[in-house]
C-alpha cells in the first residue's frame, strides 16, 4: 500500500514537471473584440519552483504587463493586471486553448507557442517598475458625484508617517488606462513611482470606460473627463496622509489642459498644477501646426504642407461650426476633393471621428481665457522636439496670459520629444524604439519643484 501510494505521488510529480516545462516559453494568440483581433502574449517561466509571468498586447503597445499564474497538471491561471484573467488547458505542446476575461467581458482565446528572436522581441525599456515597492501602494475605486460614474485608480503613498504633498496624474487625449500605456511604455507608472519614492502621494486612474472604470469614454467630452479629476482631487482630500493645502494635478498633453481649465475655474481644493506639454493656444490652431509639424518630420514638401495646411484650416472651421452632421461631411470632403463612393471603412471612421459631438466640443476649446485667470503656482514644461505640441507656440501663450506668480516656472527641455524623452527628431514613429519612457531631469525637476511649494 505504501508503494502504491509512493509510486502514485512520483507518477503525479513527474507528470506536474512535464507539464510545468511545457507551458514554460512564449505564448501568442489573436484576441476577437467586436470586429477587431487584439494579438496577446503571455510570457511564462519557471524558476525555484516560482511560476513567473508577464502579457504584452502589442496593438495596444503594452508590453510587461505584470501577472501571475498558476499552473495545476495541464491546467493553467493567469491573472494579469487591469483585472485581466486567463484559464486555459494544455492541449498540445504547442497549444493552450483557453478564455480570456476582463471584467464583463470574455472571449475564447488560443495560444500558440512562439519563439522569441531579435526580429520580433519588442525595444528594451530602460525604466522599469517592479515590486517589492518601497512604498505602499493600493488599488481604489472613487466615485465622480459630478456625473456619477465610479473610477478605478492605484493609489501610492510613502509609508512615513505623517501628511505629504499629493498629486492626481491626469492622461492625454484617447482611451487611457491609469499607466497611460502606449507604445510599449507607462509613463505614469515610472512618474508615480518615482514621486512616492520621494515622499508624494500620487493617485493615477483609468480613464472612464477604460481597464476596470466604469461609464463611457466614446460619449465624453473633456467636460466630462475635467469632472473625474475633479473627483481624483475630492478623494485625496479625505486621504490621513494627503496635505489638504498641498493637492496638485500634473496633466500630459490634454491633461494638461484639463489641468488648466480646472486652475482657471479655480477649482478650490486645487493647490498648483503641472502641465507636460499641455495645450495653451486654441485647440483648432493647434491642430493645424500639429499636422504641420508630423507632416514636416516626415519629409513632406514645403508646398505639400503649406496645401495640406489651408485644407486643415478650412476643415477644422467646419468641425467647430454648429453645422448639421451631413452638411458638415458634405463641405469636408468637398475642402478635400474626395468623392464619397472612393473612401474604404478605415476613411469613413477618420472624418466620422472628427464630426463626433465630443470631437466638435474640443475643437471649440480656447484654454487663453482660463490661462488669464489662474492664479496658483504653474510648473509647465515643453520639449523643444515636440511634433503635437509645439513648445515655442504654447510657450509664449503662457508667458503672454498667465498672471504672475513667483513660484510659476515655465521650461523648455532640449532634444525631448512629446512623452519627454531624449529624441533624435521628434516623429511619433520614434516613440516605440526610445528604451527612455521619460527623461530623469524632468522627473528630478517635477519633484524640486512641488517640494518648494
Amino acid at each position: 500500500m505504501i508503494k502504491k501510494i509512493v509510486g502514485t505521488f512520483l507518477l503525479l510529480f513527474i507528470t506536474i514537471t512535464a507539464f510545468s516545462q511545457t507551458f514554460v516559453g512564449d505564448w501568442k494568440g489573436n484576441l476577437q473584440v467586436g470586429h477587431s483581433s487584439l494579438v496577446f502574449i503571455i510570457h511564462l517561466s519557471h524558476e525555484n519552483g516560482v511560476w513567473k509571468a508577464t502579457a504584452d498586447s502589442p496593438d495596444q503597445g503594452a508590453f510587461g504587463i505584470p501577472a501571475k499564474a498558476n499552473v495545476n497538471g495541464n491546467g493553467i491561471e493567469v491573472l494579469i493586471e487591469g483585472g485581466i484573467s486567463y484559464i486555459g488547458k494544455m492541449e498540445r505542446d504547442d497549444l493552450i486553448g483557453g478564455e480570456f476575461q476582463q471584467g464583463t467581458f470574455r472571449a475564447k482565446l488560443d495560444l500558440m507557442k512562439i519563439k522569441v528572436t531579435p526580429n520580433n522581441i519588442k525595444t528594451i525599456r530602460s525604466q522599469r517598475v517592479f515590486p517589492p515597492y518601497s512604498y505602499d501602494t493600493v488599488d481604489v475605486n472613487f466615485r465622480n458625484k459630478y456625473d456619477d460614474v465610479l473610477l478605478s485608480g492605484t493609489l501610492t503613498t510613502p509609508r512615513q508617517k505623517g501628511k505629504f504633498p499629493a498629486v492626481v496624474l491626469v492622461t492625454g487625449s484617447g482611451p487611457q488606462d491609469r499607466n497611460e500605456t502606449l507604445m510599449g511604455h507607462e509613463p505614469f507608472r515610472i512618474l508615480s513611482d518615482f514621486l512616492t519614492k520621494n515622499n508624494i502621494v500620487v493617485l493615477r486612474y483609468d480613464d472612464r470606460g477604460v481597464g476596470l472604470s466604469k461609464g463611457s469614454f466614446i460619449n465624453a467630452s473633456i467636460e466630462n473627463f475635467s469632472k473625474d479629476a475633479m473627483a481624483a482631487i475630492d478623494f485625496l482630500k479625505e486621504r490621513p496622509n494627503v496635505d489638504p493645502g498641498k493637492i496638485g494635478i500634473i496633466g500630459h498633453s490634454e491633461g494638461g489642459l484639463i489641468a488648466e481649465l480646472l486652475a482657471g475655474q479655480k477649482f478650490p481644493a486645487l493647490s498648483f498644477i503641472v502641465s507636460l506639454a499641455g495645450p495653451a493656444i486654441p485647440i483648432d490652431s493647434l491642430m493645424v501646426s500639429q499636422l504641420y509639424r508630423i507632416g514636416k518630420v516626415a519629409g513632406m514638401s514645403e508646398l505639400a504642407l503649406s496645401h495640406a495646411k489651408e485644407i486643415n484650416k478650412r476643415n477644422f472651421e467646419v468641425v467647430k461650426s454648429n453645422r448639421p452632421h451631413m452638411e458638415a461631411m458634405a463641405m469636408i470632403l468637398d475642402n478635400m476633393k474626395i468623392d464619397p463612393a472612393q473612401l474604404n471603412s478605415s476613411s469613413k471612421l477618420e472624418l466620422e471621428t472628427l464630426l463626433l459631438p465630443s470631437y466638435r466640443y474640443f475643437m471649440r476649446i480656447d484654454p487663453i481665457p482660463f490661462i488669464k485667470k489662474i492664479t496658483v503656482p504653474v510648473y509647465a514644461a515643453f520639449g523643444n522636439l515636440d511634433v503635437q505640441v509645439p513648445a515655442d507656440q504654447n510657450l509664449k501663450s503662457l508667458k503672454n496670459n498667465l498672471p504672475y506668480n513667483p513660484k510659476t516656472v515655465l521650461k523648455k527641455y532640449e532634444g525631448l520629444n512629446h512623452l519627454f524623452q531624449k529624441s533624435t527628431t521628434g516623429a511619433v514613429s520614434e516613440y516605440e524604439h526610445i528604451s527612455e519612457t521619460m527623461n530623469s531631469e524632468v522627473l528630478n525637476d517635477l519633484v524640486k519643484w512641488i517640494k518648494s511649494l
